[in-house]
């Protein structure tokens, strides 16, 4: 048997996903609060990276001496109290709550289309319910909590509040209502933060417990006194609380870069 030499050209093609690429896909997939966390957990394996941090100057919430509180004239407070009006407009930031019961409605929901190409994903804006939809699947749960899930998430307003009770839910899942509280304190924490709320007072407290104020007072206004802060009642607050104009003007100003709508942005 003759050896014999050959030389062949064989043309073949091969996708090669580099590094980069596959850490690119792997980001475009995350929500917004899974990326932030991905970067954190980064920032903390990789000395080599550093978080560019905006300077925030902290105003320091000091009561004011009795004498110059004294010496304060009515027409400073007057100026200061204006501009409390001017810049804190609860009518538009809690005019959209209302103290009334909105029906129970089950509505069926609304998910991604599953034949959606890549690139379209990238340029849709996903409905609220499929965005929550998308996360709930990802999480860890037991069939039985997703049951609940799909229960809360499909009974959500468009503004993101639950509208069924937790007893409601309980009743339709045939389960107790504290496996519905313990499913729903999770969702709340999905993105948008503050989702499936009942009240505006549970939805920013959620907000406020994530992004880490840890100011009780703070907790107190947002709990028991909205309806004063909506009303304006700014110097019985400051009476009650002891508390200069100032310092409640640093509070609103606090309160209102939480979002009472979580969910209004969705399509």
């Amino acid at each position: 048997m003759a050896l014999e030499l050959r030389q062949q050209l064989k043309l073949s093609q091969q996708l090669v996903m580099t590094p980069q690429l596959q850490q690119a896909i792997k980001l475009l997939q995350l929500s917004r609060l899974e990326l932030l966390e991905t970067v954190q957990q980064e920032l903390l394996e990789n000395p080599f990276l550093e978080e560019a941090q905006e300077e925030v100057a902290l105003e320091k919430q000091q009561e004011t001496p009795a004498e110059e509180r004294v010496a304060t004239t009515d027409d400073a407070d007057a100026v200061v109290n204006k501009e409390l009006e001017k810049n804190a407009d609860w009518e538009d930031y809690l005019g959209e709550f209302s103290s009334t019961t909105k029906q129970m409605q089950f509505r069926e929901s609304e998910t991604p289309e599953e034949g959606m190409s890549f690139e379209a994903r990238l340029t849709h804006k996903p409905s609220l319910e499929g965005h929550l939809f998308w996360q709930l699947r990802l999480s860890n749960m037991t069939e039985l909590q997703l049951a609940i899930g799909e229960v809360v998430i499909g009974n959500l307003s468009s503004t993101g509040y639950l509208q069924a009770s937790a007893q409601d839910i309980a009743d339709m899942v045939k389960t107790t209502e504290e496996d519905v509280e313990a499913v729903l304190h999770q969702i709340q924490r999905y993105d948008p933060i503050g989702v499936a709320a009942r009240t505006p007072q549970e939805c920013l407290l959620v907000q406020l417990e994530f992004f880490e104020y840890e100011d009780p007072l703070v907790r107190e206004l947002i709990r028991d006194h909205l309806e004063d802060l909506e009303k304006r009642r700014y110097k019985p607050l400051c009476r009650k609380f002891k508390i200069s104009m100032d310092q409640l003007k640093g509070y609103l100003d606090m309160i209102q870069k939480l979002d009472p709508m979580p969910g209004a942005s969705f399509g």
